[in-house]
């Protein structure tokens, strides 16, 4: 039911999107553009639509006039960054690479300078420049991107962002052949926008290289693998333990992200919880993430003073260090989780749903993180939890499991250099569609008008969707009634 509801929404959208289009509304079309490419990544119905895509290219040659004089200079790299964040992501071990090898032209909007402290000290320290635009109008972004490019007039253009942006696509299909597009693809289990609007595309893992290959029609030759290492500060002081642990009598496990990759899987992740907090009462858990609360609440109910659920913290390092092993979420894994787990020494113990979880993590057939089915996982965390030395040992392994910022580095130069990179793509067929599911089955048509609210777009969505948007504003208000009752 749910694959049928989200294409209907789907459908909806993409017909309002031409009906736009035909009256010249451009910025109602990469309005609707941005709307249907968010349904698509939230609810991983496809990995690419050539409609956007298409629509994506016609709006590019009506908006985008490139002058005849824009020479690309090939010691020049503009890096669009459409996330601004500091450490979460990886938009600054990229900017720590490429600043090594280009005079990097760093730019995000502009809400978000105050919130990039170390990314504006490594541009500021190694001769590069930011600039800043302001979230207006879709059209007068890409009016104000355009005008950076035009200053700069750099060779190489570096893609970060969002899984619906048509600032930044509208830019690339407009420039083609006048710069070198570069994608960094971040989310590589499910849908972006640009696919057709790049020249490489980086991706981190064989996963999301076939999932390229195969779904999105990118060719093999403008495909690279890099796979990617964590931001780690570890002067940074622990924040402490936001509830009474006794570091003496109790053992933390700890997991995190978003809470929405622990539901489905057959509820596995809470009953591999349910099983270590019921055998081991010396157990405490502790969840950093926000999102859908209902069954962490249950295992709260159920474990009062063992479990407990804060949001995320900046202090990842420190509190991975004071854990005895962390528990990778499920059916969908947080890659970053799994390297943060490594590089400080712990076991991220993972549940493999499907392909989706491999190639986070280096050697992976080597560490043996990886289980199958719980039962294994189960005995793996019985001598994790029993015995102190073999603890040890399987934490020494952990921290290989991880590329070293200096190899990360010259990959990247390869990549302008044209030099074959380290990591080969192993061609082979991904199956996706179970995964996929899991999305699927979370969707129905209150849980889908949600995805139509929008703060600065709700008039626009209401006078073209008025029936999602109000069932959206209904279903929202409910849910928010629910939460605070619970609360109280």
């Amino acid at each position: 039911m749910g694959y049928r509801e989200i294409e209907k929404a789907v459908l909806e959208i993409k017909d309002e999107i031409a009906k736009e289009f035909k009256k010249q509304n451009y910025e109602n079309v990469l309005s609707f553009v941005s709307l249907c490419a968010n349904v698509l990544y939230q609810t991983n119905f496809c990995y690419f639509d050539e409609d956007l895509e298409t629509i994506i290219k016609k709006s590019a040659d009506i908006l985008i006039k490139v002058p005849d004089e824009y020479t690309g200079k090939d010691d020049v790299v503009l890096f669009w960054d459409g996330f601004g964040f500091n450490t979460r992501g990886l938009a600054q071990i990229y900017i720590r690479a490429l600043v090594e090898q280009k005079r990097v032209i760093y730019i995000t909007y502009e809400e978000r300078k105050n919130d990039i402290p170390d990314i504006l000290n490594v541009i500021n320290e190694n001769r590069g420049c930011y600039q800043f635009i302001k979230r207006t109008t879709y059209l007068d972004q890409i009016i104000q991107l355009e005008k950076i490019l035009k200053e700069f007039q750099p060779e190489h253009f570096f893609f970060y962002s969002v899984p619906n942006d048509v600032v930044a696509t509208v830019i690339m299909h407009g420039y083609m052949g006048k710069m070198r597009r570069y994608q960094i693809n971040l989310t590589d289990h499910a849908f972006w926008l640009g696919a057709k609007a790049l020249d490489v595309c980086i991706e981190f893992r064989n996963y999301g290289a076939n999932i390229s290959l195969e779904h999105r029609n990118i060719e093999k030759k403008n495909i690279v693998i890099i796979p990617y290492y964590p931001i780690i500060d570890k002067t940074k002081e622990f924040a402490g333990y936001p509830f009474d642990f006794d570091e003496k009598k109790q053992k933390l496990i700890f997991s995190g992200g978003s809470l929405y990759k622990t539901l489905g899987g057959e509820n596995q992740y809470y009953k591999i919880l349910d099983s270590i907090l019921c055998r081991y009462k010396e157990v405490v858990f502790w969840y950093a993430g926000t999102g859908d609360r209902r069954k962490i609440d249950d295992l709260i109910k159920k474990y009062p003073n063992r479990v407990f659920v804060t949001e995320e913290r900046t202090d990842l390092y420190q509190i991975m260090r004071r854990c005895r092993f962390y528990l990778s979420t499920f059916p969908m894994v947080g890659g970053l989780m799994l390297q943060y787990a490594c590089a400080a020494g712990r076991v991220p113990i993972t549940l493999r749903f499907d392909e989706c979880a491999d190639g986070i993590l280096l050697e992976q057939d080597k560490i043996g993180v990886y289980f199958n089915e719980k039962d294994g996982l189960l005995r793996e965390v019985d001598k994790l939890l029993a015995d102190d030395n073999y603890a040890a040992l399987r934490e020494d392994i952990m921290k290989s499991a991880v590329i070293s910022p200096n190899e990360f580095t010259e990959e990247i130069r390869k990549i302008f250099t044209g030099e074959k990179g380290k990591y080969d793509i192993d061609v082979t067929h991904i199956e996706s569609l179970n995964f996929r599911q899991q999305y699927w089955n979370r969707y129905d048509v209150k849980k889908i008008a949600r995805l139509f609210l929008s703060k600065k777009k709700y008039v626009l969505y209401l006078i073209h969707f008025k029936k999602r948007v109000i069932t959206g504003s209904i279903y929202a208000f409910i849910d928010r009634c629910s939460r605070l009752k619970f609360k109280s």
